[in-house]
């Protein structure tokens, strides 16, 4: 049950809804945009309207989303299903790494575009 929608869509929508899917399928999602995003994350302003702040806002926005499953997630683990998973643990640290360096960008951009 917790390997899908973080264990929560089945209670909230059905087993069959269409939103229960893989946790593992997210987890690409997360981590494909994670990629895609960081590449330019980070660059200039974007033209005009400072759009090179938008996909720092975006990285960091799912990050904190993340971060937030992952904390769920171990708590499952921990206590809910009294385990330990080495590679569980470990996508979590990664998913809180992500979030400082994300948290760091969207602040030097921010930073960049007072100064």
């Amino acid at each position: 049950r917790w390997g899908r929608g973080l264990g929560l869509v089945e209670v909230l929508l059905g087993r069959d809804s269409v939103a229960n899917v893989p946790n593992g399928a997210i987890g690409v999602v997360f981590y494909l945009l994670q990629g895609l995003l960081g590449r330019r994350g980070g660059r200039g302003t974007g033209g005009p309207g400072g759009g090179g702040g938008r996909p720092a806002a975006v990285l960091l926005g799912t990050s904190v989303t993340s971060a937030v499953a992952s904390l769920w997630l171990a708590g499952v683990l921990a206590f809910g299903l009294h385990d330990f998973c080495l590679v569980c643990i470990t996508t979590y640290l990664l998913n809180l790494l992500l979030l400082a360096l994300n948290w760091r960008r969207w602040r030097r951009l921010r930073h960049l575009k007072t100064a």
